[in-house]
């Protein structure tokens, strides 16, 4: 079955809660909002709005026929990746670091130093308290964490863009990196409203930070020669972010729907199946590194939190080369059986601080209970000392890596995979 590509335009700024509190008083009168909606959230729009293009109503849950048809719409596996313009943008890996340029203002420099964190092979007499035995990260092309060797990293490279990430899958650095924070912050004041008289509450104001999904960057400009008029006006380039989910469900889709608190709008437009998402086909240099039995130290990116047995970790590590070649696959991640039985190991990781993921049942009328999840950008080094079927490996690009197979569909660590040399 062919996919479908859908682009999904938010037509207002959008307000996506992170599960905290929101009341009238206190620290808790500021609603923050998620840089992007969660997988599960995303995967709940675009299968009502699949619903909703088939004339489903969803007011009488308990209706035989419309369970069977929203069954149907829960097994629709949703993928989801951000895109500025024309641009697919990848969270930036977290065993990346960047240097803090040394001029005094950014405008002054062009360099960017990039370094890359990877397994570090310890000497004699040295350990960590790391768990499973894993190689603690360290960055490559710096001597340690000698005093005069310090440095300061640089923030607000929350993404790449796609010619950066498969530079940094190949083990290579990007020789140029924008900084990009992913969609901006929209922050207003709001006042809370007496329904008896119509007018403000005094001293009740709130705020709002919503995500507004189009951005006005100032250009870098050249110093003015000399002799011509220095004061110059700035001059800004707008960008356009979308989202762009990829599903195996065809059929009529409704055209606007509503994503996250205060019902905001956003625009379905169905892209087709043809070149509107980056397989691995358009990696060519990559898929030879993947392919090559002579790269037996692999790594993944992950794209989209992830929801792992083991927490931090995949489940599916634990599988030993003879069980999983024992395993029938089913339940299992795209390519994992294979992985496993070549015995892949995991020697290190680059993990963010954990991701709350929670919502609400609609069927039970109650909150759903709030899971912890691995944040996107986490980077996963494995070993994979014997021989395995490396195509099988290839179908597992951008697809979930999670355990659960409820959460695979729902979009939840989807991954990008490359190589690493220590």
């Amino acid at each position: 079955m062919s996919d479908t590509i859908l682009e999904l335009q938010p037509l207002a700024p959008l307000l996506l809660r992170d599960g905290r509190p929101f009341a009238s008083g206190g620290e808790e009168s500021r609603a923050q909002s998620l840089p992007l909606p969660l997988p599960h959230t995303l995967a709940g729009f675009v299968r009502t709005q699949l619903g909703e293009g088939r004339g489903l109503k969803w007011r009488n849950l308990s209706d035989d026929a419309l369970r069977r048809e929203l069954q149907a719409l829960h097994n629709t596996p949703i993928r989801a990746l951000l895109r500025r313009d024309e641009t697919f943008m990848f969270p930036a890996p977290l065993n990346a670091v960047v240097e803090k340029p040394q001029a005094k203002k950014p405008e002054e420099s062009d360099e960017v130093r990039i370094y890359r964190a990877l397994p570090a092979e310890l000497n004699e007499g040295e350990g960590t308290d790391a768990p499973d035995g894993l190689s603690p990260l360290l960055l490559k092309g710096r001597a340690g964490n000698a005093p005069g060797d310090a440095f300061k990293p640089d923030s607000g490279y929350h993404y790449w863009p796609q010619d950066a990430m498969q530079t940094w899958l190949l083990g290579g650095i990007p020789e140029t990196l924008e900084k990009i924070s992913g969609p901006p912050t929209d922050e207003r004041t709001h006042v809370a409203m007496n329904s008896e008289t119509g007018t403000g509450d005094e001293g009740k104001l709130f705020t709002v930070s919503y995500r507004a999904f189009e951005e006005r960057v100032k250009v870098k400009r050249e110093p003015p020669q000399q002799g011509k008029e220095s004061e110059q006006r700035p001059q800004y380039r707008h960008y356009r972010w979308t989202l762009r989910v990829k599903t195996d469900l065809q059929g009529h889709i409704a055209p606007l729907g509503h994503l996250g608190g205060e019902r905001r709008p956003v625009a379905l437009h169905d892209c087709g199946n043809q070149g509107q998402w980056p397989n691995l086909g358009e990696f060519e240099e990559l898929k030879a590194s993947l392919e090559d039995p002579g790269n037996t130290r692999l790594c993944f990116v992950l794209t989209s939190p992830a929801l792992f047995s083991g927490g931090w970790k995949p489940g599916w590590l634990s599988l030993t080369p003879q069980e999983a070649r024992a395993h029938s696959g089913g339940g299992l991640p795209a390519g994992v059986r294979e992985l496993m039985a070549g015995g892949a190991r995991l020697v290190g990781a680059a993990v963010g601080r954990r991701v709350p993921v929670s919502g609400w049942n609609l069927r039970e009328n109650k909150p759903k209970p709030v899971r912890w999840a691995v944040p996107a950008g986490s980077v996963y080094f494995l070993e994979v000392p014997h021989a395995f079927d490396r195509q099988k490996l290839l179908e597992a690009w951008l697809k979930p890596l999670s355990d659960d197979q409820d959460d695979q569909r729902d979009g939840f660590g989807c991954a990008l995979w490359g190589v690493w040399k220590a």
